[in-house]
């Protein structure tokens, strides 16, 4: 034996998730193996109990050892099932040598066809050596200047900079002088008109004609008329010294603040400018989360970004908060009450539905409980504590319920009855449709057919012995032959195309044989009536055991539900499963 370990992650309570390693296939169909140095050594499923931090082991024989009629062989280890009862499975191939072994470095892929007589060929093999060197890629961006020239004096070199400060380019010192030269006379003599300037002596004519000029100068027709200057001062001091030259002065005085009327409102100024300024200070505050307000009343939206909102006292207090992964509602220092009141003001009757503790993890609810398939819509399952009544449309379990088997603690979707309750067997009749009804608690895609000979048949008439799946409008979903399967007794699987079936529905397994010498089906009581008690409060088209036609040679595309005929026993035993 080998040892293989794992953990389970994530379970609530690991020791209760439902873990087995079965034999399987490489295409992960259920094998049958044997150990070649035990003859007749069948390798059985192994069930795995974790522990309580999910934690397992398991002995497990390796594949190596393992002879099988389907080739290779992998180990499919459950551990758990998805929430439509789908076994959740890892496959791995275990080593003859060495270990213990973590299931993640022996994983295994699924293949689509059946190898055979050697070791499993799709394993993961080493890194291969690297491929050859790919097509240059496209050319780059333009990269950084290069280095500059290096820098000296001028006339250095065609490959040389000119220094900035080089004397070249600057001459700081003071000029010559040299106005001499510029002068009437001089060797580089500057003209009035190289320069735009007037002749000599002509500006000076036109300053004296325009000064004995009194007409017309300036837009004035005559000079002569206007005041002196001795003239402009009198006048202007008498203006000043007029009581209201304007006669504007008594107007004014009863218009315009005086010095005192300004000083009293500069202190009012003053003032509103500090209760301004404290109020901006009091915003601020409450903008930086570090004010507390005495209340708050909202008129409209509100929002509170990027934070959680804290509503407490010293003993008691919940918060609504949005950090972590998850955005709760918590409470501290008392239990958290869900309620609502009658009125539209919290006034009224006040119903209070749900009570969490605070000392334990504890949830009462008060009142009746239902769950719908949505908001206001008919109640598919009801909690009535007044009358302590569970009303449920449809119940599924992934274990067992009330103590009794179910099909999911066997790892299947659904059957007819627990197969202990299969206690006898009776030969069936050629050519007759049999119909074996089976509900659905969960959604579920089956690809499995379990029925169950109690004695074998023989000499099948070729390709009409057929085992299929009706829904319950009568319409044939998927069948198969079953010619080599009646010529041995036991417990049969026969596999069909997925099918996905719904949850709270019912569908029927349908058996028809045609031999020399049909099966014997092993089949539940048997006593006179049971057509009619097996079937009580049923119609004929929702029968739980029937027949539908006889001669036939194979299962019709549809049937006529209606047309159903209770059987004289319970059964044929069926099952369906993933």
């Amino acid at each position: 034996m080998t040892t293989v370990t794992g953990k389970l992650i994530g379970a609530t309570n690991p020791q209760r998730v439902e873990m087995k390693a079965t034999l399987v296939d490489v295409t992960g169909k259920a094998a049958v193996g044997y150990v070649a140095s035990v003859p007749g050594e069948v390798v059985r499923p192994v069930t795995i109990t974790p522990e309580s931090d999910g934690d397992w082991t398991a002995e497990l024989t390796a594949n190596s050892l393992i002879a099988s009629d389907s080739g290779d062989t992998l180990w499919a280890i459950q551990e758990g099932r998805a929430k439509d009862g789908t076994p959740i499975h890892t496959y791995v191939v275990v080593p003859a040598t060495g270990g213990p072994y973590w299931a993640g470095e022996i994983r295994a892929d699924l293949s689509d066809t059946i190898t055979g007589g050697g070791t499993v060929v799709y394993l993961p093999g080493p890194a291969g050596p690297a491929g050859p060197q790919g097509d240059a890629g496209p050319a780059g961006p333009p990269g950084e200047p290069g280095p500059q020239p290096p820098l000296g004096a001028a006339g250095a070199g065609d490959t040389i900079a000119l220094r900035s400060t080089d004397a070249s380019t600057t001459n700081a010192r003071t000029p010559t002088a040299h106005a001499a030269s510029h002068a009437t006379g001089g060797s580089d003599p500057v003209t009035p008109a190289a320069i735009g300037a007037e002749p000599a002596g002509t500006a000076a004519a036109a300053v004296a004609t325009h000064a004995a000029d009194t007409t017309s100068v300036h837009g004035i027709t005559d000079t002569s008329a206007l005041e002196t200057t001795t003239g402009a001062t009198a006048k202007v001091t008498a203006h000043a010294g007029a009581t209201d030259p304007h006669g504007d002065r008594a107007w004014a005085d009863s218009k315009f603040a005086t010095t005192t009327d300004l000083g009293t409102l500069n202190t009012t100024v003053t003032n509103l400018d500090t209760f301004v300024q404290d109020c901006l200070t009091r915003v601020a505050a409450i903008e930086n989360g570090t004010a507390w307000l005495s209340g708050l009343n909202v008129d409209g939206n509100a929002q509170i970004a990027d934070g959680d909102l804290t509503v407490k006292d010293v003993s008691k207090g919940y918060r609504f908060r949005r950090g972590g992964s998850a955005l709760d509602l918590e409470a501290t220092g008392a239990d958290l009450i869900i309620s609502n009141w009658s009125g539209t003001g919290f006034n009224g009757d006040q119903r209070a539905y749900l009570r969490l503790s605070a000392d334990a993890q504890n949830i009462q609810a008060a009142g009746p409980v239902e769950v719908v398939a949505g908001l206001y819509g008919a109640a598919v399952h009801r909690l009535d504590p007044a009358s302590g009544v569970a009303t449920l449309g449809h119940l599924a379990v992934t274990g067992h319920a009330l103590g009794e088997d179910t099909p999911a603690a066997h790892g299947i979707a659904a059957w007819c009855y627990d197969p202990a309750l299969a206690v006898n067997s009776t030969a069936v009749t050629g050519g007759t449709l049999y119909l074996v009804r089976v509900n659905i608690a969960a959604a579920v895609n089956v690809t499995k057919i379990y029925w169950w000979a109690g004695n074998s048949g023989s000499s099948p008439v070729s390709g009409q012995n057929q085992v299929g799946l009706y829904n319950s409008s009568g319409t044939l979903l998927a069948s198969a032959t079953v010619d080599g399967d009646i010529s041995t007794a036991g417990l049969k699987t026969t596999t069909i195309t997925s099918q996905a079936l719904t949850a709270g529905s019912f569908y029927w397994v349908a058996m028809l044989f045609n031999a020399s010498v049909t099966p014997t089906l092993t089949r539940a009581s048997g006593w006179t009536g049971v057509a009619a008690a097996a079937n009580l409060g049923l119609t004929a088209a929702t029968s739980r055991f029937a027949t539908n036609g006889t001669g036939r040679t194979a299962l019709p595309a549809s049937i006529t539900p209606g047309s159903n005929v209770g059987t004289d026993f319970a059964g044929p035993w069926a099952a369906v499963g993933a």
